[in-house]
């Protein structure tokens, strides 16, 4: 068959289609990859047979058709399938399948099955899963699976998470388009709008109509009456259509949808038509529905006709089920509600390891609980003792958002304080925790900055006499993308609810509606359960995930952690701050700058109620001097110096007015010198200052005088730019020069332009015929060796070894689509400004190709309406 008579099986009887011309684009070089998925929850029953015609349409169209059997889909939709099922409903539903469209006479030889599972724990899936999280706000989510997803008083995390993982499979099943339901248009649209913020292209979506349940509305699973299922015996399915609704006063009913969709497309392949008992004989839906609306057919008549049709359908099936070893799979995947086992793990809380002795050298159990409970924020709760009836573990949870600041020095004083009562201690530097709090890290930086602060936490320790043999240091990510954790984040989003999410985060947070907001406190639940920690340490402005974590590990079979809270500094400054980098001291400040910063600091003299600089000495200085006194050194006419054992005696000798605010501020940097010094030399190494680079990258280069455009005072903005998506209509070598092509291209004008290109050492000329490029087209045109050429075509290159590749519109794009960079849509330039020699280059600096090949401008994805830009196989390479 033709592309046009292949795409007009594909699309025929579907309610709505969107990326026509996407599919006519692919048709006309190679098959459609179409997948269809299904979550495996309840029994499937006729209506499936649905989906089935159109999967007959697809193959005999040449399609490559995958099912996928979403198996962890069906678990995160309000586990309507217990996860101790589903393995068994995943073995039937492609038996059932199977069978399904063996008895509709199609062959199952081409259809691959894939099981969700099978590649939604990987780590690639997971980054994306990660990403997407923190790209979409929860509003958006719970729109996009109103129409699939159970709705419900307090929904679960998982509703909303639900459709991004279906839009995730678009991608990672490799195809062109999605079919389903067109309940499901939501989720789709969803896709379109996401998967090129990652970098994916769009696909198309085929929508099939909802067949109404016998009863009237949707066909399901979940309402008995509404359906027939496939194993129900004759007599079964029998009654029930005899007890369907087929009136001509309502033709649309759940009968004639039956007849219209599933009948008729399965006589049309037998060449067969619709015969009644009477005699009368109607080859086309059409025909019978206006007989019938015309009452000339009666709705008996029709119900009669598709019992026997169907028996005969569900024969095959039944037959097919009689097999010992299905009819032992339908028990296991759908037991009675009394066989139904829990796993152990979902009830059962994990016990830590053996007990030990309570005491260690020199110390007893009060010794260590004392040890433990000085200089924290918040009281330690009253069993802190009992976390030494086994081996003490203690988790230190490093949020990596900003700089590391002064005040982690008190955390690390903390943590000699754990050593030294026995604890083991772990270290996890939050790289993708810390992405999630609203991007605040971007993803490739986000694991060298966490790497970076683990060293730095090293060095501090080391320049401290802190013993490190006893402490281990891990990033997030090293365990966070492992498939059993994925899967018990996953098993979280399906037990816990929204509500009690954003009410842990809301003051967390920086953004606290984002779909990633949901995921952060489970996340600081299940690192106490897969680190396997029975104390966990972090700041005090994690203290409202404390109640969430005690609430909800147990339900994926953790044991909460006693929770202790680090007392944290606050800003510098009694008012707004100009800049973030004015409000606390770096953790290596350069000397001047710590002078200058605490020359500003609020420092009310007899203040003690909001006092930084006494912050300084309580969080950070005394914890760290240990057993040495604080000294205040000043002149004796002013009283001479000061020692202090406790901060209550410094605060108190403050609040009397006994003690001026610049001699607690000359000491306060003296001691922080003291600190830091030692600190700026041991990470002032080669290897430091590499890891320091990665971690905070300098931003793009800022654009000149000579880098703004047009003649005006704006800086360039990839909107000024009139790229548009072009095709090469005709080709020749320039009669002048060798190296140069002469294109004309079609950009959607009355006429083709022409180019200018020197690509004939790079491209042979019979790969630029018909090829479709991306066109600068508001260059003010030039003569190139006597020909005039208006405008360039756009291409990556690299010169070791030396190579270039035009950029490649999305599939679909079609001449004139303009091409944008994600969240610069302006109207472009008339004619680009590019008088000064070096211009263009400077205007062209922040495009290049990235990691996954797709085109950016400063980190933004270059798309058209149809998807991003991408190139060959250049990555990282600037585009010119």
């Amino acid at each position: 068959m033709t592309p046009e008579e292949n795409l007009k099986l594909i699309t025929r009887r579907l309610d709505e289609v969107i990326g026509e011309d996407r599919m006519m684009t692919i048709l006309k070089e190679r098959p459609l990859k179409i997948y269809w998925g299904t979550a495996t929850t309840g029994k499937p029953h006729v209506a499936y047979f649905v989906p089935m015609t159109k999967i007959a349409d697809f193959l005999k169209a040449g399609c490559e058709v995958t099912i996928l059997l979403a198996d962890l889909h069906a678990y995160l939709d309000n586990m309507k399938a217990p996860w101790e099922l589903i393995q068994f409903r995943t073995k039937y539903y492609e038996a059932v399948i199977k069978a399904m469209l063996s008895a509709i006479g199609v062959s199952t030889e081409k259809l691959r099955f894939v099981q969700g599972t099978s590649y939604q724990l990987g780590t690639k899936f997971t980054d994306d899963m990660y990403k997407l999280a923190a790209m979409v706000t929860e509003h958006d989510a719970k729109k996009a699976g109103a129409e699939v997803v159970k709705q419900i008083e307090a929904p679960f995390q998982s509703g909303l998470l639900y459709p991004g993982l279906q839009a995730l499979d678009e991608e990672y099943l490799g195809v062109d388009a999605q079919f389903g339901g067109v309940d499901q248009r939501k989720i789709f649209t969803y896709a379109e709008k996401y998967l090129p913020k990652l970098g994916y292209q769009k696909r198309s979506h085929l929508m099939n109509p909802m067949v109404p349940g016998l009863s009237g509305g949707k066909m399901s699973s979940s309402e008995i009456d509404s359906k027939i299922d496939l194993l129900d015996s004759a007599k079964a399915v029998e009654d029930k259509l005899s007890g369907a609704t087929c009136d001509p006063s309502s033709p649309d009913n759940g009968v004639m949808a039956f007849v219209n969709y599933v009948v008729f497309p399965v006589l049309e392949s037998q060449g067969k038509s619709f015969e009644l008992c009477s005699g009368q004989n109607f080859s086309s839906f059409e025909q019978l529905q206006a007989s019938f609306i015309d009452g000339k057919v009666h709705g008996g008549d029709i119900k009669k006709f598709v019992i026997k049709f169907l028996n005969k359908l569900l024969e095959h099936i039944r037959k097919e089920f009689e097999k010992p070893e299905l009819q032992e799979l339908v028990k296991r995947a759908y037991p009675l509600s009394s066989q139904v086992q829990v796993c152990p793990a979902a009830h059962e809380a994990k016990k830590f390891g053996e007990a030990k002795e309570l005491t260690i050298e020199g110390l007893s159990l009060d010794d260590r609980v004392n040890l433990m409970s000085k200089n924290l924020a918040l009281t330690p709760p009253s069993t802190l003792n009992t976390a030494f009836n086994y081996s003490p573990h203690v988790l230190w949870t490093v949020p990596i958002t900003r700089r590391p600041e002064l005040g982690m020095l008190g955390h690390i004083a903390k943590v000699r304080d754990f050593l030294a009562a026995g604890c083991h201690v772990t270290v996890v530097t939050s790289d993708i925790i810390s992405y999630l709090d609203g991007c605040q890290v971007p993803w490739d930086v986000a694991p060298h900055r966490a790497e970076y602060f683990i060293e730095l936490i090293k060095a501090v320790m080391s320049t401290n006499e802190i013993p490190l043999e006893n402490v281990k240091f891990i990033k997030g990510s090293d365990f966070q993308k492992n498939e059993d954790y994925v899967l018990d984040l996953y098993r979280m989003t399906a037990l816990v609810t929204c509500k009690d999410s954003n009410d842990s985060v809301s003051t967390v947070l920086r953004d606290p509606n984002l779909l990633s907001a949901l995921l952060y406190p489970d996340m600081m639940a299940l690192d106490e359960k897969h680190l396997q920690a029975n104390i966990h340490f972090c700041g005090a402005k994690h203290v409202p995930l404390f109640d969430f974590t005690e609430k909800n590990i147990p339900l994926v079979g953790g044991v909460p952690c006693i929770h202790l809270s680090g007392a944290e500094l606050p800003t510098l400054l009694n008012r707004a701050a100009l800049t973030p980098e004015e409000e606390f001291i770096d953790l290596i400040e350069q000397e001047a700058q710590l002078k200058k910063k605490l020359k500003s600091a609020f420092c009310e003299e007899g203040n003690i109620n909001f006092n930084p600089v006494l912050s300084l000495v309580n969080v950070v200085i005394m914890p760290l001097l240990g057993e040495e006194k604080f000294r205040i050194t000043r002149s004796e006419e002013n009283g001479g110096d000061l020692e202090f054992e406790s901060f209550q005696n410094l605060e108190g000798v403050f609040a009397q007015k006994n003690l001026h605010p610049g001699d607690l501020k000359n000491s306060v940097l003296e001691y922080i010198k003291r600190f830091i010094n030692p600190i700026s030399k041991a990470t002032g190494t080669p290897l430091m200052k590499k890891l320091q680079s990665k971690a905070y990258p300098p931003p793009p280069k800022k654009t000149k005088g000579s880098q703004k455009t047009a003649g005006d005072s704006d800086d360039f903005l990839p909107s000024k730019f009139n790229m548009v998506v072009g095709k090469i209509v005709e080709i020749s070598r320039h009669p002048e020069a060798d190296s140069l092509y002469v294109e004309k291209i079609d950009i959607g004008e009355d006429e083709p332009r022409t180019i200018v290109s020197g690509l004939v050492k790079f491209i042979p000329i019979e790969e630029m015929q018909e090829r479709m490029v991306v066109v600068l087209a508001n260059l003010k045109p030039a003569t190139m060796r006597g020909v005039r050429s208006a405008g360039m075509v756009l291409c990556a290159s690299v010169s070791e070894p030396a190579a270039v590749e035009p950029l490649q519109p999305a599939p679909g794009s079609k001449p004139g689509d303009r091409v944008l960079a994600e969240g610069y849509e302006g109207e472009p330039d008339s004619v680009l400004n590019t008088k000064k020699s070096n211009a263009l280059v400077k205007m062209l600096e922040g495009f290049r190709t990235n990691g996954l090949l797709t085109a950016t401008w400063n980190g933004n994805i270059l798309s058209t309406s149809s998807g991003p830009v991408t190139v060959a196989s250049l990555k990282d390479a600037p585009i010119k």
